[in-house]
């Protein structure tokens, strides 16, 4: 290979099962090399010194499904153009060995190598670095820093990472995001450059800066001055109890989610947010009433809505008022609640209706037919649901491409039988239609 194809621009190495070690001077006069791929090789443990110096072209390296690999070497912090590597399903992997700068790397991917202990040294002297995302390293553990040059931050399923903190200045952060990691408590300070903030399912998340030097979150609740925020979305996080409930949000912000909050009585206003798009407010279960600022949200398409205290008998009152271009709306019961909230009626436009939860509710009534614009209809988890409405009003939803029902009474499957059910004339017309996980009718 190495003689003959030095017009190479990009190889893949896969599949080789009996492959256990890149050997020394493969890619020796591959000068025009800048793309490398290496996935599949089972029997993998080693790549031969100096495989990557040789290749002073090279790119990306991406390296998968490598179940033996331990360690990488040397070689690629000499690479002068090199700008993005990827690993993912090395569960081996101990050590990625960058000590010195890569002044052109700017990606830096690694997900589910579960013996990884720690980023690579050298990562402090990549100046272009903009771009980490982690996910499934339960090897990295206790604190770990990152550099102010990164603009995008998603780290994901790192189950003993307890805090992150930036380094180097002034931090030019504009995406964090936050998944699955249960033993984090601590987040870095909240740049002035942020336009996405996603933080779910870290319960013992309570402070922003590192602890022994931290910042009280009431003090950062007023986000009002963060006009570049555009993406804020808390699920699932408890220790941000106190913070939530005394936000001030940005009139940027044009997606706002604020999920499982069971402790929390009152919603923040949502006052001036005229250029909301999405909004969701969903398992707040000591909630009685809605935020003010909900009837006036004159960009609002999408809205996921419920979940809320369970002594109510019928949902919090809103009016639908400038909410009549929503396209898509996901409602949220308890089991309470014996009905659908009547203003959904007069909301025409929507494409998209999600019922869920809605555990008192026997039969769908009858103005649902007065949503004709739907093309997607999905009721999951309501368990008493027997009856969908009329056939006349059902037969009035001619746009209805797809409907699913999931988890719902038995007896509403065995109704909707394809051809036998008695309810088979009233969604006959549709499309595709999934009954308990099954296809009972596909566009196929």
């Amino acid at each position: 290979m190495s003689s003959e194809l030095t017009t190479l621009v990009s190889l893949e190495i896969g599949g080789i099962k009996e492959l256990t070690c890149l050997p020394q001077g493969i890619l020796k006069n591959n000068n025009n090399l800048s793309s490398l791929k290496i996935s599949g090789c089972d029997d993998l443990t080693c790549i031969a010194p100096d495989v990557f110096g040789s290749c002073g072209s090279l790119k990306r390296l991406s390296i998968g499904w490598c179940k033996k690999l331990r360690h990488l070497l040397d070689g690629l912090d000499t690479l002068p153009l090199f700008e993005e590597l990827t690993i993912k399903e090395c569960p081996s992997l101990e050590l990625i060995p960058i000590t010195q700068g890569m002044a052109s790397l700017r990606e830096l991917r690694i997900s589910d190598c579960k013996q990884l202990s720690g980023l690579p040294s050298g990562i402090r002297y990549c100046p272009s670095l903009q771009k980490l995302h982690l996910q499934g390293c339960d090897g990295l553990s206790g604190p770990l820093s990152v550099w102010a040059s990164l603009m995008d931050l998603n780290i994901e399923s790192c189950r003993n990472l307890t805090s992150i903190e930036i380094k180097g200045g002034v931090s030019s952060l504009q995406m964090l995001r936050i998944w699955h990691c249960k033993e984090l408590s601590s987040l870095p300070a909240l740049p002035p450059s942020l336009k996405v903030l996603r933080i779910s399912e870290c319960p013992k998340v309570a402070w922003f800066g590192v602890q022994s030097n931290s910042i009280s979150l009431q003090s950062f609740s007023d986000l009002r001055t963060f006009t570049s925020l555009r993406v804020l979305s808390i699920s699932q996080c408890e220790g941000l109890e106190s913070w939530v409930s005394g936000l001030q949000f940005p009139l940027s912000l044009e997606t706002l989610e604020l999920r499982g909050f069971p402790n929390l009585e009152i919603l923040p206003s949502l006052d001036n947010l005229t250029s909301l798009r999405y909004l969701g407010i969903v398992n707040w279960r000591k909630l009685k009433d809605l935020p003010t600022g909900l009837q006036r949200l004159p960009h609002l398409e999408g809205l996921s809505i419920g979940g809320f205290w369970e002594e109510l008998d019928s949902f919090p009152d809103f009016q639908v008022g400038s909410l009549m271009h929503l396209t898509s709306l996901r409602l949220y019961g308890w089991p309470k609640l014996k009905s659908l909230p009547q203003q959904i009626q007069h909301l025409t436009s929507l494409r998209g209706l999600g019922i869920d939860s809605f555990e008192g509710v026997e039969t769908l009534p009858e103005w649902l037919g007065s949503l004709t614009s739907l093309t997607s209809l999905h009721i999951s988890e309501c368990k008493n649901l027997t009856n969908l409405p009329s056939v006349q009003a059902m037969q009035r939803l001619t746009k209805l491409q797809s409907l699913w029902i999931t988890e719902c009474h038995p007896l509403l499957k065995q109704r909707c039988s394809r051809d036998s059910g008695t309810d088979w004339p009233k969604i006959s017309h549709i499309p595709q239609i999934m009954i308990g996980g099954e296809f009972i009718q596909s566009l196929d």
